[in-house]
């Protein structure tokens, strides 16, 4: 088993969309029977915090040929998630409310591997190693959610407004080298750090996007311009900066998943 942290290059999920603005507007009802009407703008635009570093767990079985070459068969998973919480007034029913916006954002990926694994310097109780593995990242996935907390206003004051969306990609071919030293306790149980670069073959992008929210028609809210939208090739995209409620475009996202990992491993051996 393995534990530790993949430093993931997502240059423009962090820069991009993550500092992305969220836009709306509403109509504010003068009267009663809703004949006279203001329109009443609103924005959201607080960064999510950029956490460049994500949490991964690894499974492996490792085959040892002789006490210095071994062949690593695993698989993980890797997930990093960032929130934002801001205060603020949106028009909903026709009043003004007072509402606490949350935004969050989670992007995960899983894969398997298969590696070498070479011992160069070996002694009794630890041993310093070489590492080189080759990854297949089989899903890529990423949800943001908002959340409207109603505080006071309209009917819906004290009640929740949630929208969520989804996108999904996969197939990213990754490669590693890494360094790692390993102690043992017994002959049948050591522990060890590992520290290695990943790099993909490419960037990708996010597609497949599926999107639910339980704002109703009667709530008579526009969300002109969310953080995230389909870009010009239909791939998930970011706000462009600039854009505003008349003037809405979205940029090609790029995901560069390239970075450091260092990982902390417990072994058994059989």
């Amino acid at each position: 088993m393995a534990f530790g942290a993949h430093r993931a290059n997502l240059n423009e999920l962090n820069k991009g969309l993550f500092k992305a603005p969220l836009l709306g507007k509403g109509a504010i009802f003068a009267d009663e029977n809703e004949q006279e009407s203001t329109i009443k703008t609103f924005r959201f635009d607080k960064d999510l915090p950029e956490s460049p570093n994500g949490a991964k767990a690894a499974f492996e079985l490792q085959w040892h040929a002789n006490s210095k070459h071994a062949l690593i068969f695993g698989i993980g998973s890797w997930e990093k998630t960032s929130i934002v919480r801001e205060p603020g007034e949106v028009p909903t029913q026709g009043a003004i409310n007072v509402v606490n916006f949350e935004r969050r954002a989670k992007i995960s990926y899983s894969e398997y591997s298969i590696g070498w694994r070479y011992a160069f310097f070996d002694r009794a109780k630890y041993q310093f190693y070489f590492r080189s593995s080759f990854h297949e990242v089989f899903d890529i996935d990423y949800r943001e959610d908002f959340v409207f907390s109603y505080i006071s206003g309209s009917d819906v004051a004290g009640f929740r407004r949630i929208q969520v969306m989804e996108a999904q990609t996969a197939a990213l071919f990754m490669g590693q080298l890494a360094l790692g030293a390993e102690w043992f306790f017994r002959n049948w149980f050591s522990m060890g750090v590992e520290a290695g670069y990943l790099k993909g073959e490419r960037s990708v992008q996010l597609r497949n996007q599926t999107f639910l929210t339980d704002f109703v028609a009667r709530d008579n809210i526009e969300f002109s311009a969310r953080p995230y939208g389909a870009a010009s090739d239909g791939n998930l995209g970011y706000l462009s900066p600039g854009s505003d409620i008349n003037n809405v475009s979205y940029r090609r996202m790029k995901l560069n998943f390239s970075g450091w990992q260092v990982m902390v491993r417990i072994n058994i051996y059989y």
